[in-house]
């Protein structure tokens, strides 16, 4: 029982030590990288957590971070719940767009109370972004379309639809870049910081995350949705619905992403200005990857990567004269090695369990001989007694098997 439990520790410790040694490899590349243009990496790491994270009388970096982090989280959850259903949807960035073109009609064009305002644009965008994210699931459900390929061209088409609306049938007044209408003071979201906007977006976004956890983990609904995702073939035996999984997956999924883009208008852009498809979606996906795709970990991680950008630009770039590209590179040789870490721990594991194995055949065998019973030595019956022979042991239908294997990773 001991040796089972230090084994499950050790597995654990891999699975927890692999991602951290990603994080640190990725870092150690930017390092190099800042090294090479004559900075400090020691010095740009501190510039980069105190431009990011820290808070003073005159300015709170750590406020622009929060609010930065908020649309991101949304889309992060929003990523977490489409995968973990298994459906591979990447359509958070369309999603985000029409949620916030959503948010911005409501708040501009309805009057309502202030109370009730911000939350009827938020429905709106949360509707905006949920039917986005349901064409993908049905394609896939009903006609076998590649839920890749359909998100692809989808976010491609928000952004060229909400281009249209903002320069022609939305737009506010005759400029070199087209916007919406400034929305209504009664649909804007609290701020408590009006230098970084920071308010009840961020709030927001962590009781969302709460909610997704317990949706996929304590609920009936979420069980079958994870299931779908992780283990197909058993929730189709124990008579679980997989289509309503992915579409209820591809709706909520949407309306989480869509909800990033209203928080965004709401709190901070206050209208919708051409090329507000500006990646945050793409971002919302990075982090959910990054957090292992779970919805604790995609706020932890899209909170970290919003630090990190606002450090990049405000730390790096205005203070060192360093690219703030260096900080997104950083963020994707993450991905990258956290996306190579798990066919190398999956090989790293079956390699040790292989060794155990063989050395379990090896204590049999040393047993065998403790007990003065050839390795070789037949019965007198002529049967074999299949204890420690070397190449070839006995088997339920009489046919010889191996009985060590290659610990080969």
């Amino acid at each position: 029982m001991f040796h089972l439990s230090r084994e499950h520790l050790a597995r654990a410790a891999r699975r927890v030590g692999m991602p951290m040694l990603a994080t640190i490899a990725a870092l150690l590349v930017g390092a190099i990288g800042v090294a090479a243009l004559g900075e400090s990496p020691w010095a740009a790491a501190r510039t980069v957590v105190d431009a990011g994270f820290s808070c003073t009388t005159e300015y709170c970096n750590l406020g622009s971070t929060l609010s930065l982090a908020a649309p991101i989280i949304f889309c992060a959850l929003g990523a977490v719940v489409v995968l973990r259903a298994g459906l591979f949807s990447i359509g958070q960035e369309g999603q985000y767009a029409l949620g916030g073109l959503a948010a911005a009609v409501v708040g501009a064009w309805v009057n309502a109370p202030g109370g009730i305002h911000p939350i009827l644009a938020l429905i709106a965008s949360a509707t905006a972004g949920a039917l986005w994210g349901l064409i993908p699931a049905v394609l896939r459900i009903f006609l076998g379309v590649n839920e890749l390929i359909v998100t692809i061209v989808l976010n491609t088409m928000a952004g060229l639809l909400l281009n249209f609306l903002v320069n022609y049938p939305l737009r506010a007044e005759a400029s070199s870049v087209g916007y919406t209408p400034s929305i209504a003071e009664s649909a804007r979201l609290p701020v408590w910081d009006t230098s970084t906007k920071f308010g009840l977006g961020f709030v927001l976004a962590i009781i969302a995350c709460g909610a997704v956890w317990f949706h996929l983990n304590r609920t009936p609904a979420g069980y079958e949705q994870r299931m779908s995702g992780e283990a197909p073939l058993f929730a189709h035996y124990v008579g679980m619905s997989s289509k309503k999984a992915v579409l209820r997956a591809g709706l909520i999924g949407g309306a989480l992403a869509g909800l990033g883009g209203g928080v965004q208008v709401l709190g901070v852009n206050y209208r919708v200005i051409e090329g507000f498809s500006d990646g945050t979606g793409f971002t919302g996906l990075t982090a959910a990857i990054l957090g292992g795709v779970s919805a604790i970990g995609a706020g932890i991680v899209g909170t970290l990567y919003a630090g990190i950008t606002v450090g990049a630009v405000n730390g790096l770039q205005i203070q060192l004269s360093v690219p703030r590209e260096i900080g997104s590179t950083v963020l994707a040789l993450m991905i990258v090695f956290v996306a190579a870490q798990h066919p190398l721990l999956t090989r790293i594991e079956r390699w040790r369990d292989r060794r155990r194995a063989n050395q379990l055949i090896d204590e049999g065998r040393a047993e065998a001989l403790v007990a003065g019973v050839s390795p070789r030595s037949e019965p007198p019956d002529g049967s074999s007694s299949g204890v420690g022979t070397p190449d070839r042991a006995p088997s339920d239908n009489g046919k010889p098997r191996a009985t060590r294997t290659e610990a080969q990773p």
